[in-house]
Parts: structure tokens; sequence; C-alpha cells
């Protein structure tokens, strides 16, 4: 197996990076290589493993699976694995995110993505909001309601808690609600027809009583 040799610095090097990620990515690297016993093929020096330390933590930063619940499932999916050798972090983000996709669930960037959309629809057209499953539904009704008169940081924390939630409604068949009809058009006081009959009877009895 070819080393892993990335080809230039990270931009990681020349950025604050704060002490708890970096300690959280060399705690997975510990966790990883116990897993997988050719890790070493993958590393040709010392200086190869540390600088593609940086790398994983700028791709997995992007990739918007740097919290503890994503890391647990990519963890999880890589103790699964066959293979000895050290995954990409390509492979491992997949790890982190194809649960959810695979239930039919956003991981927890794509839901907050939405959820700023729906924003623009939460308080008055709901209805109007182009849903994409009644899980989606769900999940934005249910997030609303949470975090509505919450700080980002707060919807934030909330995400992982409720897309796990969802997890298990759709692993127990759980009966989601239909997604909402748009609004019907508001009934009228004004019938026509009732109005043309209530006006001939009228006038038939003008006529009448002018005979």
């Amino acid at each position: 197996m070819n080393a892993i040799t990335p080809t230039q610095k990270s931009a990681f090097e020349k950025s604050d990076v704060s002490g708890n990620a970096t300690k959280l990515i060399d705690r997975m690297f510990t966790r990883l290589k116990s897993l997988f016993p050719a890790w070493k093929q993958a590393f040709d020096s010392i200086e190869t493993y540390n600088e593609t330390k940086q790398v994983w933590l700028e791709e997995l930063i992007k990739a918007d699976v740097m919290t503890p619940l994503a890391l647990k499932r990519g963890l999880d999916r890589a103790a699964g694995s066959e293979s000895p050798f050290f995954p990409s972090v390509g492979q491992f983000i997949a790890w982190c995110s194809e649960d959810y996709h695979a239930l039919g669930l956003p991981n927890e960037a794509e839901l907050y993505k939405r959820y700023q959309t729906f924003l623009g629809y939460a308080r008055f057209n709901r209805d109007e909001f182009e849903y994409r499953s009644k899980v989606e539904f769900w999940l934005l009704k249910n997030l609303y309601e949470k975090c509505k008169k919450k700080s980002e940081e707060d919807t934030l924390k909330a995400i992982p808690k409720l897309l796990t939630e969802a997890v298990e409604k759709v692993r127990s068949n759980f009966p989601f609600e239909e997604i909402p009809k748009g609004i019907p058009e508001q009934p009228s006081f004004y019938d026509k027809d009732r109005a043309n009959q209530a006006r001939d009877r009228l006038m038939a009895e003008v006529r009448g009583a002018m005979q």
C-alpha cells in the first residue's frame, strides 16, 4: 500500500486550532491505529504521520463531522472494517455520515442548512415550504419548537440529539405525520348564486306589491 504523502502543508498549520480539536484527533488516531494493525504502511515517517493528522482535522471540519456523535459513528464503523490498512480520510468521513443517509435522513450540516431556509417560512408560511419527506417535516418542526428562541450555538447542540431521536423512530417504523398541504382558500361569506336568488325573490315581491 502506498504511503500517505500530503503534497502540501495544511492551512491549519498557519491557523489557530483549538486544543480540544487537536486532542480529539490525537485520541482518534490512537484508536484507529489499534483497529488497523497495518497502519504503519500508510506513513513513511513521523513527519508524514503528524502532517496527515493536520490534513484530517481540516477535512473533517470541512465535512462538518467534528461532533462526538459523528466521530463515534465513524469509529464504530471502522471497528467493523475487515481491512487491516489505515483508512483514507474520505472513507472515514463516509463512515461518519452514511448512517443518516442510509435511513433517508440528513446529516447534522445538511439539517442545519435546511433549518436556516425553513426559518423564512416557519412563522406564517410553514405550509408553503417544500419538505423533502415526512421525516424532514418532523425534524424541522421539532427543531423550530425547541430552538426558535435559542442561540445558534444551542441550535447546533440540539441537532445531533434530534437526529438520534429520528434514527430511533425510523428504525422502529414510527408513523410520522403527513406533510401539511397548502392552506386552502378561505371561504367567502359572499355566495353569488344565493345572492342572485335573494335578489330575484326581492324583485318578485316588489312587482307583486305594485300590482
